[in-house]
């Protein structure tokens, strides 16, 4: 029986059972999801979802203790999902806590063994408002990532002998995508080499490295040979690893909503990103942890929180993130490009959106960039969108001029108390508008803050500030290859431009800036194709040169004690 055709048949039933609960809460027990019980609680979940929609209940609440998804509601990787929110309003998914406030609600995703393994989401939310997740630890079982503690080295054979930690999986031929090597008495992601893969064991998302388990041990020690582990680690260090670094399934899916709410939830291993957010309006996440649990240093192969064309207002409070891969915190935005005029005065941009007649796009071209409301858009196969204006193009706009959707782009942001440590990526990657990130912990991450486009997407970061932020050291790697390290790079490497100046205005105040490790050729700011750019107020201790601004691609940048 198909998915659609079981919630037909048993609505009334639900509506029955929703209505004995009472109260605005429908609880998962009553459909049959039982806490460590050991069996599939995904369709008992799901009906209680639907009781609660059907019924007008707001809330439906899980028991302490762990809930297990083996069997997906909806198989499909890219949409498919183990619990699934779709097109429902005002409804909220809440588990227990414990006495320290922590989630004391778990629930684990079982993961197929193997390398290739692919899982749809853990919860998709997809067309829906007024929808909240809190108290509840989402975790994969087994996870995808494991840790050991380095006990050979042979550097002549370049051969690596590892104890898989207790509790850790681990089996003949698994895969050592996105390995890094860590202090492992110190939980602290060690520091070496100037260039992502001269800093990691692996990375990139097509690794060719497997473990081989050493005969006798019941794969509880493996070993790896020719993959060059041997130059970069000694007895004692401690390697995290993941069995793949990309796939579909991330824990949360939340897609083309508004109103949503994530508090107090860990993630303390995750299938790909933790979460992959886009197109959704009011976005607040309090209180989300990224960490690693039990011994195992590896929590994704991935971003963390991965925002995507986010509009409206978006907090992110009190949240941890470590042991990621790549990226903890990504805000993101999409650039169009004009690819054609066509003589009854359309433009034809591709990617292209459907935006609200009276909404803007923003044209990048000229000195500063120009909004023009949409009267008119009409989608064309295979051309993006066509769109009419309200008024003329701006001067400058041709074939090939970035665009920026203002319907997908932020009216107000904030990043607040927040600890990105020991990730190997950008704690922050940041392509928005109107952010402020303020009274945050960087520490031990290995490539800068980056705020401003990348190759080909993102925005220009206008209207940030960067204020009352301890960084407490120097991140080892300049990812964006701009000629030395940085805590915080303000840059541009778009392919669509040549030295914009876009970015701006920007203000740096009351920051913190440490280099313990008297990382040479360090600054703390790094500002390029910016205009407008304020450093004030900010204390540096370990540099020789704290800030920097490229003469070429900068204008208007005031530093001031």
């Amino acid at each position: 029986m198909n998915h659609s055709v079981f919630r037909l048949v048993v609505s009334s039933l639900l509506a029955a059972t929703a209505a004995r609960a009472g109260g605005g809460a429908v609880h998962v027990a009553d459909f049959g999801a039982v806490p460590d019980d050991g069996r599939c609680d995904a369709k008992a979940i799901d009906a209680a979802i639907h009781a609660a929609a059907i019924s007008n209940r707001s809330c439906v609440v899980f028991a302490a203790g762990t809930y297990l998804l083996s069997t997906p509601i909806a198989p499909e990787t890219r949409d498919g999902f183990h619990i699934g929110i779709l097109q429902t309003t005002n409804l909220a998914l809440v588990g227990q806590t414990h006495a320290g406030g922590r989630p004391a609600t778990r629930i684990e995703r079982a993961i197929p063994p193997g390398n290739d393994v692919q899982v749809p989401s853990q919860i998709r939310i997809d067309g829906s408002s007024g929808i909240a997740i809190r108290n509840l630890v989402l975790a994969n079982n087994p996870p995808l990532g494991s840790t050991a503690k380095v006990i050979a080295v042979d550097r002549d054979r370049d051969v690596v002998e590892v104890e898989v930690l207790e509790g850790q999986p681990s089996y003949d031929g698994m895969r050592a995508a996105s390995a890094h090597a860590w202090n492992l008495a110190a939980g602290k992601l060690r520091r070496f080499g100037t260039t992502p893969a001269e800093a990691t064991l692996t990375i990139g998302t097509k690794v060719e490295a497997y473990w081989k388990a050493v005969p006798g041990t019941g794969a509880r020690r493996l070993r790896m040979t020719g993959a060059g582990f041997a130059a970069k680690v000694a007895v004692g260090d401690g390697i995290s690893w993941h069995r793949r670094a990309d796939g579909e399934g991330q824990q949360i899916s939340a897609m083309n909503s508004s109103d949503l709410v994530f508090e107090n939830l860990a993630i303390p291993n995750a299938y790909n990103m933790g979460m992959l957010a886009g197109y959704n309006r009011n976005l607040t996440l309090r209180g989300i942890r990224l960490e690693p649990e039990g011994g195992n240093l590896a929590v994704g192969a991935r971003d963390g929180l991965h925002l995507s064309n986010t509009s409206g207002d978006l907090l992110v409070e009190d949240c941890h993130f470590k042991g990621l891969r790549m990226d903890p915190l990504v805000i993101r935005r999409t650039f169009g490009r004009v690819t054609t005029f066509d003589p009854d005065g359309r433009v034809f941009i591709a990617p292209g959106y459907a935006i609200p007649a009276g909404d803007a796009l923003r044209f990048w071209a000229g000195r500063e960039p120009a909004d023009l409301a949409v009267r008119t858009c009409t989608p064309v196969r295979g051309r993006g969108y066509a769109y009419t204006f309200a008024g003329p193009l701006p001067d400058g706009v041709v074939t090939g001029t970035p665009v920026s959707f203002l319907t997908h782009s932020l009216r107000k942001g904030v990043v607040r108390a927040c600890v990105f440590e020991d990730n190997f990526g950008s704690a922050i990657v940041n392509f928005e508008e109107n952010l402020t990130v303020e009274r945050c912990t960087f520490d031990n991450n290995s490539y800068q803050v980056k705020y401003g486009p990348n190759a080909e997407s993102g925005g220009f970061t206008r209207n940030n500030v960067f204020r009352d932020n301890q960084c407490k050291d120097v991140p080892w790697i300049d990812i964006a290859l701009r000629g030395r390290p940085a805590v915080l790079l303000i840059h541009s490497i778009s392919r669509y431009f040549r030295n914009p100046t876009f970015n701006g205005p920007v203000e740096i105040t009351g920051n913190v800036f440490r280099n313990p490790h008297a990382v040479s050729n360090s600054a703390a700011i790094d500002i390029r194709n910016a205009r407008g750019v304020v450093v004030r107020g900010n204390t540096f201790e370990g540099f020789a040169t704290p800030v920097t601004a490229d003469p070429a691609t900068t204008d208007a940048i005031r530093i001031e004690p």
